[in-house]
């Protein structure tokens, strides 16, 4: 089958799936959770082409479709730090009660 050129640039044949389940094969848990959370926030980016986009999406769903790993901990890092997190401060967390000594 031959292709002009601007069809050529347009047709893939490429297996996203198949890259990405090769590409986290030999990465532990928390280097998966890494990786990740790296692919999230490179989807929130718009500055990236098609075949960049179709290759992080891929990786994400085979992240997410991974047995081993959390799924609460995934949603987490897709929907970032909550409202209360980012507006802490440190003395927000002080337990002990400044008492008068006697």
């Amino acid at each position: 089958m031959s292709y002009t050129r601007r069809e050529a640039r347009h047709y893939d044949e490429r297996n996203y799936i198949g890259d990405a389940k090769a590409l986290i094969k030999g990465l532990d848990k928390v280097q998966r959770y890494e990786l990740y959370e790296i692919v999230c926030t490179k989807l929130r980016e718009s500055s990236h082409g098609e075949k960049r986009e179709k290759e992080l999406n891929a990786v994400k769903s085979v992240l997410e479709k991974d047995k081993s790993l959390d799924q609460s901990k995934l949603n987490r890092v897709r929907r970032g730090r909550s409202e209360m997190s980012k507006d802490a401060r440190s003395r927000d967390g002080q337990t002990t009660v400044n008492r008068k000594k006697v």
